[in-house]
């Protein structure tokens, strides 16, 4: 099963724009530059996204449509190869003091961990080591 590609075009000196069939659009640049995000911000972005999507309507569940969910990630670098995350780390801030019986929390926070596990494409694929190729013209 094949999904729609992305593209990335040069805009400019370090600077791209991706993009997808459906309208969607994102900067990319080199560190530093500004409303843009680096390439290594995308891969944590997608890697919480993910995490969001899957653990959103379990969490969104237990403590509502309006409680405010924020995932974030956070990479340490390769001190050998600077050039590769050493780790992701992911955390969740959301409020689950609402649920008032701890083995519950403690059952949510392991059901949206384990539906994570198994269905977040981006962290398992990373995990797994996907392949990638290459090509240019020849």
């Amino acid at each position: 099963m094949s999904s729609s590609p992305v593209e990335v075009t040069r805009t400019g000196a370090s600077t791209f724009t991706a993009s997808n069939d459906r309208g969607g659009s994102v900067e990319i640049a080199a560190t530093g530059m500004p409303d843009a995000f680096t390439p290594g911000e995308l891969l944590l972005a997608a890697i919480a996204g993910c995490a969001q999507l899957t653990g959103q309507n379990l969490l969104v569940r237990r403590v509502g449509e309006e409680e405010p969910i924020t995932a974030r990630a956070e990479r340490t670098v390769n001190e050998q190869d600077p050039d590769t995350f050493e780790s992701v780390r992911v955390s969740f801030d959301v409020d689950l003091s609402a649920i008032d019986d701890e083995t519950e929390r403690t059952k949510l926070v392991e059901a949206v961990q384990r539906a994570i596990g198994r269905h977040c494409t981006v962290s398992r694929s990373v995990e797994r080591g996907t392949p990638i190729t290459f090509s240019l013209p020849s």
